[in-house]
């Protein structure tokens, strides 16, 4: 039954990812020490949370949510955790089921998981799970972009994990609060909370977390244009996150601290990290990561003045993405285009890419990308002397941040407005 049930597998993901299919169910097979020649149906709810994760980052929700409802069809994912006898390894198995509706985007399913994960920890008064549990549940809200909701979670979280008196669930809760303060603009809270979570990682040794704070403290210092502080926290996340098998994370610090080069013209050093994030997406099978890596080196090409090479890297990556299905890189890689082509007064093909770009943001549903591609594209607008249209998408930039409760964004996409008077 289990050589059947790995065939079908292969099956589903060869329809939806072509020839590399087999090549992601392998290298997720590995990551949960899963035989990928021989899969069990207790292998499944792992491996649907971490296939679905993977697709819901090459390729949205749908894309997720598509390989979840094939593999559902295999077997009954609720039975095969009912009918484990480890009360341990039967909540592992619920709470994946849990992230993979969070990564199909089924959030009453997600929800009814966690909560019955919840109750359950409750009634055992099991205060380090109930933190657990409950910062799932803000996550819920956070991919949603329901900032305010996903902070009353974490809030919950860290209660239960300050009264367990665990260090490491108080590092994972403020981490998770420090991220949200962040997207909000509020960046004294989110340096407050990711500082807290360091202090409690460091006293349990977790380098996940400890990586992951410093990206967050990377991010708030480079939003600043506090650059040598914004370098040095991403270098301390590569130095923890190298330690772990955070392949993804990893290649995000590199990713980072490449545009951190970028803001600071320093265009070879850019290339170098850009050139990493590339190395260790393609280590752990994160070819998102690969083309992402291709399509950021893209500006410091065009600085360099290497225009073909950096039309090349676009192209690549736009196949690469394309292949894969990643929507959130295709909207990437066509606001790089629109970039590009402002760069080289090329109005007309500016116009298309951003537009694309903005179509794509607004079909998958991510609110924050879609701004910032409204306040380039108003830029750029600015640069070509069309005025007029410029205002018109910078005030959609001022009122998609101000739904999103993003000052810091607000005041900046504000004063560019007022420039241009």
């Amino acid at each position: 039954m289990s050589k059947k049930l790995t065939e079908q597998i292969f099956t589903i993901m060869e329809r939806e990812m072509s020839d590399i299919g087999n090549f992601i169910v392998k290298k997720q097979c590995m990551l949960i020490g899963a035989d990928p020649e021989d899969i069990e149906p207790r292998d499944l709810p792992e491996l649907a949370s971490n296939l679905s994760e993977v697709m819901r980052t090459f390729g949205g929700y749908e894309k997720a949510r598509i390989i979840y409802s094939e593999i559902k069809k295999l077997e009954n994912l609720d039975q095969v955790a009912a009918e484990e006898k480890s009360e341990e390894k039967r909540n592992k198995m619920l709470e994946d089921l849990g992230m993979t509706c969070i990564f199909s985007a089924e959030w009453d399913k997600a929800f009814e998981y966690f909560n019955k994960l919840l109750s359950e920890a409750e009634m055992n008064n099991d205060k380090t799970q109930v933190s657990r549990y409950t910062r799932r549940m803000g996550f819920i809200h956070q991919e949603r972009s329901e900032f305010d909701q996903a902070l009353e979670y974490y809030e919950k979280a860290l209660e239960a994990a300050e009264e367990a008196k665990d260090p490491l669930t108080i590092g994972q809760a403020c981490n998770r609060i420090g991220g949200i303060y962040w997207n909000k603009g509020n960046y004294d809270l989110a340096k407050e909370f990711l500082e807290r979570a360091i202090e409690n990682a460091l006293k349990v040794d977790d380098k996940r977390i400890l990586g992951s704070a410093h990206i967050g403290l990377g991010n708030i210092h480079g939003d600043g244009h506090e650059m040598s502080e914004a370098i040095e926290h991403y270098q301390d996340a590569l130095t923890f996150l190298k330690e772990t098998n955070e392949v993804y994370e990893t290649a995000r610090a590199y990713n980072n601290l490449g545009d951190t080069y970028l803001q600071l013209q320093e265009w070879d050093k850019a290339l170098e990290q850009f050139d990493k994030c590339r190395e260790y997406g393609v280590k752990g099978g994160w070819l998102n990561m690969k083309a992402w890596a291709e399509f950021n080196s893209s500006e410091a090409l065009i600085h360099l003045g290497k225009l073909d090479e950096a039309k090349s890297n676009l192209a690549d990556s736009l196949e690469i993405l394309t292949k894969i299905g990643d929507r959130v890189g295709l909207g990437g890689i066509h606001q790089n285009y629109g970039r590009l082509y402002s760069i080289q007064k090329d109005w007309d093909k500016m116009e298309e890419h951003f537009e694309k770009a903005m179509q794509i943001f607004t079909e998958i549903n991510t609110p924050i990308s879609l701004a910032e591609v409204y306040t380039e594209f108003g830029l750029g607008l600015k640069e070509k002397g069309d005025i007029d249209q410029a205002k018109i998408e910078l005030r959609r930039a001022a009122n998609l941040f101000l739904h999103l409760d993003i000052d810091v964004q607000v005041k900046r996409v504000l004063k560019e407005i007022e420039n241009l008077d």
